[in-house]
């Protein structure tokens, strides 16, 4: 074949493609889910509590979204958790309707065994497209005898020891918070979403992507991926900033000593 045979047939081949749609012959890569990243260097186990539904309606279901976040921590190496259906029945036989004071945090986690306990609250919930929703999450921590956690000593010395749970201590508040209000009229929520759909609509669902505008339990699962991503990127920092303070601590501490005069008598 002559090279302007070559350029023609070419040529035609490019006016096909572009005819009948280069996406359907050359199909983009789809992203796949990505999995969390944990922040902490030893495995933990978490449990998780059902929300409680503060969004002024009664179709929320605490406990199924509860599971949704569930499950998007099972996705991250390291971390292992709880069924939430265990949760449910470690609260009713302590008859504790819901989490509400590090109180009830700390007696939950001790009964459950874990190491950490995710408490949260839905503050908004409209199920019709675009569907919002609004929710904050708190991580509550302890600290099992011999050691083994992620939490930082300097706030341990300030943190408090239940009596009836010899051994056990915690921060004195939640040490990290996700929250947000996501509405899919939203130009940065609605590319989170699209985003995160990728990968996850089957290839025979005629609505794709969009599936999760119009499904309420898909919107509520894609909420809780970003609540969990929220709160693992404030785990990360916090634990950098605690990192970074106890380098410029020893930092201090050892400029001190070699300054420090001598206690001989000269």
């Amino acid at each position: 074949m002559t090279s302007k045979k070559a350029m023609l047939s070419l040529a035609v081949w490019t006016l096909v493609v572009t005819t009948l749609g280069g996406c359907d012959l050359f199909p983009k890569r789809i992203e796949q889910p990505r999995q969390y990243a944990s922040p902490y260097p030893a495995p933990k186990l978490w449990a998780v509590a059902p929300f409680r539904n503060e969004s002024g309606t009664s179709i929320v279901d605490p406990a199924r979204f509860a599971d949704h976040v569930t499950q998007q921590i099972q996705q991250t190496p390291g971390i292992t958790i709880v069924p939430v259906n265990r949760v449910i029945a470690a609260m009713d036989a302590m008859d504790m309707t819901a989490v509400t004071s590090l109180d009830t945090a700390m007696k939950l986690m001790g009964a459950l065994q874990v190491d950490g306990l995710l408490v949260g609250t839905i503050t908004a919930w409209d199920p019709y497209e675009p569907p919002k929703i609004g929710a904050i999450m708190q991580l509550y921590a302890r600290q099992l005898p011999g050691g083994g956690t992620a939490l930082d000593s300097r706030q341990l010395t300030l943190a408090g020891t239940d009596p009836a749970l010899p051994g056990l201590t915690a921060y004195r508040q939640p040490i990290a918070t996700a929250s947000g209000h996501f509405d899919a009229a939203n130009g940065a929520v609605l590319q989170r979403l699209t985003n995160y759909a990728r990968g996850r609509a089957p290839d025979d669902s005629a609505a794709g992507w969009r599936r999760y505008l119009i499904n309420m339990d898909l919107y509520s699962e894609f909420v809780s991926h970003e609540l969990m991503r929220r709160l693992f990127a404030a785990e990360w920092e916090r634990l950098h900033e605690n990192a970074e303070r106890r380098t410029r601590n020893a930092e201090r501490q050892n400029s001190s000593e070699l300054h420090a005069p001598s206690s001989q008598n000269q």
